[in-house]
């Protein structure tokens, strides 16, 4: 998809893509690959493995994978070099940013350089694409729609440039759900070639991060159950479907989905004898792993994945940009649980000489564990001083000019840390009885959660509409809390523990019959979960006496939750 490969979209685990320094020339050779899709665009050239290896990278293309799509276009290059189509491939695929101009300008020029005499179709393809090489994503972006649309309106059965056109534009909503620019646009173009096409993998895979965004998940479920019939061997592909299905609740398929992608990743290193760094989305992966197992009550399972995200970051050279990644996964889980002594001790230790971004995302990621743990144990005034010290980072980071490639950017960080921020300040509010700054604060961190940019690092805090609504339930406005809770359901409708939130609110307004539906909903979602949580026992105990002991869904009446087993993990099984 050009938008993910024209444009840095998502958060990244390393710094570095793959290869990104070295010439195309320079890139190892690929072998022909299986399960990828069958894309197929007939171009000039007389020698079949340069028109096999071009169609292969058109494949990867369509999947979002930009560094072996270049392999598979510089190889077509190889078998024939007077194969403009496939130097338009590398212009494509060679990455995002200003440091990359050369490359992109060398590239496109061989390719128009190449492209005369050729049928019209390739030409157009040629010059569109010189137009995003020449001005860049976004001073290009009108020039390169109209020429496509010049295209797609002299070819109008040529699916590629409807799906390369719809790729480009597809680029999410805004904070307050509304379209990007050109996002119907592509949804209608994608519409159409789901009709026409429907075992075009790249379609499904265009189509699933077109919904993925969007109030509407749910529209694209069949397409990412068809991506792991139609590119199994992909791991893009594989991870495109898990988060989708995780997002609309199939947490088992999206488990399994999301297990194929680190399976594919790990079999694709070892049979090209390649470094751990260049897996496309393993990493990104376990992450989600452990983000599900958390959400399903796995909690043994949860920080397994993340343990295992962390060794692989360390076998791959404890990058720090990596290492952090890591430990906010395990961060994460821990407080997931309420273990917030155990998040506080998740070491972090950076080795090298860490970016301004790295060091705040460290600072952050401590202050914020501390004042958490500080806030379990009575400590307000260590919590008070834990704000402080995270709303002195955020200016700070805000100063630094922004990132540039896959290294994270500052003022990303100061925005997850401002989040983290404000969430602890209006838990700290809450326990002082200072109900109505607390709303104000949480509700200020509510919003600066749902607009974080989805290429900067992933939050670290504890989600701060489930924190608003868990003090909206103790300062007994629980229609409130309901109303809260319906709506991070519907977002997460695989999440136990926005279920548990909603079953207890109901259970608040005496609300029998429904508080018993939502409990067995919640025990249903965690029916794999770890057998200690006290969360199953609260649930049990309520449908069981059918909602007569209503004390139970407030936590000050239970047990303290056992300690965390540290103990290696070995098999991970979610």
């Amino acid at each position: 998809m050009l938008a993910r490969l024209l444009r840095n979209d998502e958060s990244s685990v390393y710094v570095q893509a793959p290869w990104e320094d070295l010439p195309d020339r320079a890139l190892a050779r690929p072998p022909l690959r299986e399960g990828l899709g069958a894309s197929h665009l007939a171009v000039s050239t007389r020698v079949p493995l340069a028109q096999a290896f071009f169609d292969q990278g058109l494949r990867l293309l369509h999947l979002g994978w930009g560094p072996e799509a270049r392999r598979a276009f510089a190889e077509a290059t190889r078998h024939d070099p007077d194969l403009a189509m496939a130097w338009w491939g590398l212009a494509l695929t060679r990455g995002p940013g200003a440091r990359f101009a050369t490359a992109r300008a060398e590239a496109i020029q061989r390719a128009l350089a190449l492209s005369e005499g050729l049928p019209d179709l390739e030409q157009r393809y040629i010059v569109a694409a010189s137009l995003l090489a020449e001005k860049g994503p976004a001073n290009g972006r009108h020039a390169f729609v109209r020429e496509m649309e010049c295209l797609i309106d002299r070819c109008p059965d040529d699916a590629e440039a409807r799906l390369l056109l719809a790729g480009f534009l597809l680029e999410g909503y805004e904070a307050d759900g509304r379209p990007s620019q050109g996002q119907p646009y592509a949804q209608a173009l994608l519409r159409e070639l789901l009709r026409t096409h429907p075992d075009h993998a790249g379609v499904h895979m265009a189509w699933v991060n077109a919904m993925l965004p969007s109030p509407r998940p749910e529209a694209a479920r069949e397409s990412a159950l068809r991506l792991l019939v139609l590119a199994p061997e992909a791991s893009p592909a594989m991870l495109a479907a898990g988060r989708l299905l995780a997002r609309v609740g199939d947490t088992a398929d999206a488990n399994r989905a999301l297990e194929a992608a680190v399976a594919l990743d790990d079999a694709y290193l070892a049979r090209e004898s390649l470094p751990v760094d260049v897996a496309p989305c393993a990493e990104h992966a376990m992450r989600l792993l452990s983000q599900g197992c958390a959400e399903s009550g796995r909690y043994s399972d949860a920080q397994a994945w993340a343990r295992r995200l962390r060794h692989r970051v360390e076998s791959a050279g404890a990058e720090p940009q990596a290492v952090l990644f890591a430990a906010s996964t395990l961060v994460s889980t821990h407080l997931r649980f309420g273990f917030c002594r155990a998040a506080a001790d998740v070491p972090m230790e950076l080795v090298g000489e860490p970016t301004p971004a790295e060091l705040g995302l460290r600072d952050g990621l401590r202050l914020y564990t501390r004042g958490i743990s500080a806030l379990d144990a009575g400590r307000l005034k260590d919590v008070e001083r834990a704000c402080d010290s995270l709303d002195g980072l955020h200016p700070r980071l805000s100063e630094h000019r922004r990132g540039e490639g896959r290294a994270l950017c500052p003022r990303d960080v100061a925005r997850v840390v401002e989040v983290a921020a404000q969430e602890l300040r209006g838990a700290m509010e809450a326990r002082r009885g200072e109900a109505g700054r607390a709303e104000a604060t949480l509700t200020r961190a509510g919003r600066m959660e749902r607009r974080l940019r989805p290429a900067g690092p992933a939050p670290f805090s504890r989600p701060a509409r489930e924190t608003l609504a868990r003090v909206r339930l103790r300062d007994e406005r629980e229609a409130k809390a309901l109303e809260l809770a319906r709506v991070l359901v519907e977002e997460r409708p695989g999440c136990g523990h926005y279920r548990l939130l909603m079953a207890e609110a109901h259970a608040a307004q005496k609300e029998h019959a429904s508080a018993v539906r939502d409990f067995t909903a919640f025990l249903e979602c965690w029916r794999d979960a770890d057998a200690h949580l006290p969360e199953l026992h609260r649930a049990r105990v309520f449908v069981a006496g059918r909602g007569r002991i209503l004390r139970l869904v407030h936590n000050a009446d239970l047990p303290p939750p056992a300690a965390p087993d540290f103990r290696p993990l070995e098999k991970v099984s979610c």
